[in-house]
């Protein structure tokens, strides 16, 4: 593939999908060329609600094929789970228990520091093991009538709230004396522009109004919407701002909130 720069824009946003779900999923895009990750400016960004359409599609999908094959419906939520983790590598879930891990007995620096390490303790157990059981519970419950709606909405609204609070919070990293401010979530600060929020924003708004119609796809944004800006105001306090830890915790814990509120809305 040649990596000379074209000159036009038109190309570097034609790749902005590709991008997106090679930064957010294992599904094989073939080779970017190095120019695109450079002139990307973070328009892939404003896609990532809709590769959370793709992953909540899958699962869905994966879901439905399990309990037609007649398999017992614990059985079945629980490996549309253990599916969508190996989809995305399990990058969001990872970062849920750095995050609870860096929540223990650290606060500040400390609790960043504890974060950078790949080891999961036992406060992170903890905590993947509470969300991959609501999610496997949610799944579980879910009926023929919300198992789409319910399954799209939680992923692509999860994927969503990292746009404002990337636009709105600052670098942990950098807010503190913990050095080394070269992870996901700073890559993100740094390329985040409040024109990528609105794009993502209306991205998101125009996926989910036909899959939810308008009552059900309000309350399931003001859900997002509140627990984004209560982990937010809480990263902040604790940590001095994010990372792309905190990022992925909030992601998981508004995926599983729309989960449970929209399936039960609906039996």
């Amino acid at each position: 593939m040649n990596d000379q720069k074209p000159h036009n824009g038109l190309s570097t946003w034609l790749w902005a999908p590709s991008i997106a779900l090679q930064f957010l999923t294992r599904i094989p895009v073939g080779r970017v060329p190095d120019w695109a990750y450079q002139e990307d400016g973070g328009r892939s960004f404003a896609l990532h609600p809709l590769v959370g359409l793709v992953v909540g599609a899958c699962a869905a999908s994966v879901l439905l094929v399990l309990r037609g094959l007649g398999l017992p419906s614990a059985a079945c939520a629980i490996l549309t789970v253990s599916a969508s983790i190996v989809l995305t590598g399990g990058m969001h879930e990872d970062g849920l228990a750095d995050t609870a891990d860096g929540l223990g007995p650290h606060k500040g620096s400390d609790g960043l520091r504890v974060m950078r390490d790949s080891r999961i303790g036992a406060f992170g157990s903890i905590a993947l093991w509470t969300l991959l059981s609501l999610k496997a519970v949610a799944l579980w419950d879910l009926g023929s009538g919300t198992l789409w709606p319910a399954l799209l909405a939680a992923h692509v609204l999860s994927r969503w709230s990292a746009l404002p609070m990337t636009a709105l919070l600052p670098d942990a990293r950098a807010a503190t004396a913990e050095n080394g401010s070269s992870g996901l979530g700073a890559a993100m600060i740094r390329a985040i522009h409040p024109t990528t929020v609105l794009v993502g924003s209306a991205i998101t708004v125009a996926a989910l109004w036909p899959i939810l119609g308008p009552a059900r796809l309000l309350t399931a944004v003001i859900a997002a919407i509140v627990i984004a800006a209560l982990t937010g105001i809480f990263y902040k306090r604790r940590f001095g701002g994010i990372t792309g830890d905190c990022l992925g915790a909030t992601n998981q814990i508004v995926e599983v909130a729309v989960l449970l509120l929209l399936g039960r809305a609906h039996p």
